[in-house]
Order: structure tokens, then C-alpha cells, then sequence
């Protein structure tokens, strides 16, 4: 279990580098970008990691017992920050097209709304501040965990209790 958890600590500690990582890939507001966005490497390399720590953390749940009015408790406040990150993001991602739009203005007396709305939509390099940064790492780490307790109430369920 030692090595489990230490492998759970090594794999957060590289999630955390690569979602600065990706923040530090931001070009400065009213920019040119160039074409493409390497951070989506990086959205890439995120996708098995999820897996191995929700596997990881699964591991750990089925060699703890928990009641399940804790499993219960557990998902509810992990699905109220999910709602609560989902939230502060939108909000967050507002304000930068405000700050967008007034570095435009500034530099050209003008903006568009279609280009702000443009470079401000998906997984665009403008906005990898608000896809890579400390709450959406948080929302990764929420969002594992409560996978991991999902298929451990299944596995229970299911009778494949340890």
C-alpha cells in the first residue's frame, strides 16, 4: 500500500507541473499566437494519468472500509466543488475576455466581439490560463476521486468486496 500511495503523490506532484505548465503557454492578452496549441499535448497526457490515479485511488478505497453514508458524503462535496470550479471558471473566463477586449481596444482602438469570442472558445491558446491553473488541477484531481469512489461503490455492489 506504501508504494501505492507514494505513486499517488509522484503522480499529483506531475499533474500539478503540467497543468502550470500549460498556464505558462498563455500568450500575453491582444497577441499574436502563432498556429496551434501545444498545451494540448499536455490535455493529452492528462488523459491516462486520470485513469492511473482513479485505478490508484480505488486501490486505496477497497483496502480502507468506509461506511456508506461516507462514500455518500464524499461524492456530495465533490460534486458541489466540481459545480462550484465549473462556476468560478465561467466566471473567470468573463472577466478575460473583458481584459481582451481592453487590451484590443488599447492597442487598436477597437475590438472585434466574433475574434474575442473566437480566441476565447474551446481549447484556443489564448485561453490556457483558464484551462490550465490551480482550480481546473483541483477540478482534475475532484473529478478522480470521485471516479475512484464510483467504481468503488459498484465493486461493492457488485459483491467484489476485498
Amino acid at each position: 500500500m506504501k508504494a501505492v500511495k507514494v505513486t499517488l503523490c509522484i503522480l499529483t506532484l506531475i499533474v500539478f507541473g503540467l497543468f502550470m505548465l500549460g498556464y505558462w503557454m498563455t500568450p500575453a492578452p491582444g497577441a499574436s499566437s502563432g498556429n496551434g496549441n501545444p498545451a494540448l499535448l499536455i490535455l493529452m497526457g492528462l488523459i491516462p494519468l486520470f485513469i492511473v490515479m482513479t485505478v490508484l485511488w480505488w486501490t486505496l478505497l477497497r483496502r480502507y472500509s468506509f461506511q456508506a453514508r461516507t462514500y455518500c458524503m464524499s461524492i456530495l462535496l465533490l460534486l458541489t466543488h466540481l459545480a462550484a470550479a465549473l462556476f468560478y471558471r465561467h466566471h473567470s473566463l468573463e472577466a478575460y475576455r473583458g481584459v481582451i477586449r481592453q487590451a484590443l481596444l488599447n492597442r487598436y482602438g477597437t475590438w472585434d466581439e466574433q475574434y474575442v469570442q473566437n480566441i476565447t472558445t474551446g481549447l484556443s491558446i489564448h485561453i490556457n490560463h483558464q484551462n490550465f491553473n490551480v482550480n481546473t488541477f483541483l477540478l482534475f484531481l475532484s473529478a478522480v476521486l470521485l471516479a475512484a469512489i464510483v467504481f468503488r461503490i459498484l465493486d461493492r455492489t457488485a459483491g467484489r468486496d476485498s
